[in-house]
């Protein structure tokens, strides 16, 4: 049985009592959010497509742990099989260390890896995944005629059906998992120590909580933080935040955008953005929220354009929580340069950060949810990515779920902004 994975190492690398509490006290992990689901999911989705840029391969996936031996053996029963070409997700073990590779392709009497990722772009992270695959098929005894890496192509744009050889590009980092193959063997080393300890290491909470990836086990580690059990903010900083003059007229603003990996309408790239939806109430407005969506049909959301510079133009101040530049986000679709909607956009989000808003309740970054949580514990709860989900989903029940969730998440920033401004 393996000791460590691809996942399980890079996870060493951030922390290792991170990788001793995934192998010995897995149930301690923080619950997995709908954001995390559907980034992993969205990496599945997009590694089956890149299946196609090296098609008639053998998928060697294992349905279950247990068949980790056996798809072992078999796999490399296939590198000697002159009919087997290419396969994907092949199973390889050395050291403990236990690898699943995208794809590997036959290159005359040597393998070509590939690793694809989700992204558009490398980082170090990537790299040292690469290396760690390397190791291990080095020392299975695979020969290499180049490893690379597979990631989508920013300038691609769609048009037709998706044409993977454009979709992907590929980079070799051969040289560079050949020069690391000796830190490598030192940290699987290492980190095989690590799991074998009696007791968690001891390591410090701090920055490495959140880098590269937030930890599973923050709750865990941090649970032990002394906290004040009610919310502090610099009412000073708040305060000289505040809209002046004072709004005659105030409008909240959810904005639902959705940019996936794969363009789903021609003309669009990876990870454009579109508008999929809208909720905007007036102050006064407590039974009338507008809605304006596109779930059935995301080819019309540039419609939601001239309608949300109308609707914005009814108000001097539009107030939104997001952690993104709402502002640069309208600019990019020229909504606010028509001067009918050039008024200021006050962003919840932004103001609460600036005045140093603390609550004991938010303890993993500021969410609406979380802010909801904290401060209206009545409230209906939910989550920001679960309705891009319901959105995207293609199913009228879960368009209806994703209305009513939008129209909630609106009545929580008009709630918070009261409660703070009001």
């Amino acid at each position: 049985m393996h000791i460590l994975s691809k996942s399980t190492y890079i996870k060493g690398l951030q922390c290792e009592k991170a990788l001793y509490m995934q192998k010995k006290h897995p149930y301690l992990r923080d619950k997995l959010s709908i954001e995390q689901r559907a980034k992993f999911q969205r990496g599945t989705d997009v590694g089956v497509l890149a299946h196609a840029y090296f098609p008639g391969g053998v998928d060697m996936s294992p349905n279950s742990p247990s068949q980790f031996p056996k798809k072992v053996q078999e796999t490399m029963t296939n590198l000697a099989n002159p009919a087997v070409n290419v396969m994907y997700e092949a199973v390889f073990q050395h050291n403990d260390t236990l690898i699943m590779l995208d794809i590997l392709v036959r290159d005359g009497e040597k393998w070509m890896a590939v690793e694809v990722k989700s992204s558009l772009r490398l980082s170090d992270t990537y790299y040292n995944d690469a290396a760690l695959q390397y190791y291990v098929l080095h020392g299975c005894g695979v020969p290499l005629s180049d490893f690379k890496l597979m990631y989508l192509n920013a300038d691609y744009v769609k048009n037709g059906a998706i044409d993977v050889k454009q979709l992907f590009k590929l980079e070799s980092v051969m040289e560079y998992v050949v020069e690391r193959e000796d830190f490598v063997a030192k940290n699987v080393e290492r980190l095989k120590a690590v799991v074998a300890l009696p007791h968690a290491p001891v390591v410090e909470i701090g920055e490495r909580c959140n880098d590269p990836y937030p930890c599973d086990f923050y709750g865990h580690c941090w649970k032990h933080v002394r906290e004040p059990n009610f919310y502090t903010i610099d009412y000073k900083t708040l305060y000289s935040l505040a809209p002046q003059p004072k709004p005659r007229s105030v409008g909240y603003l959810n904005l639902l955008l959705h940019r996936p990996a794969v363009p789903e309408i021609d003309g669009t790239k990876p990870y454009e953005e579109m508008i999929l939806a809208f909720a905007l109430q007036g102050e006064h407005e407590t039974n009338d929220c507008f809605v304006w969506d596109c779930f059935d049909d995301h080819s019309r959301w540039r419609e939601a354009i001239p309608v949300l510079i109308e609707k914005l133009s009814h108000y001097e101040l539009i107030v939104c929580f997001t952690p993104q530049n709402l502002t640069t986000t309208l600019l990019r679709h020229e909504i606010i340069q028509n001067k009918e909607v050039g008024h200021k956009i006050f962003n919840l989000f932004d103001v609460l950060q600036e005045a140093h808003f603390y609550h004991p309740a938010i303890k993993r970054g500021m969410t609406l949810q979380r802010l909801a949580e904290a401060l209206f514990p009545d409230s209906k709860l939910f989550e920001h990515s679960r309705i891009i989900l319901e959105a995207t989903a293609h199913d009228l029940i879960g368009y209806q779920q994703a209305k009513e969730d939008l129209i909630a998440e609106n009545e929580i920033v008009a709630k918070t902004y009261q409660h703070f401004f009001k």
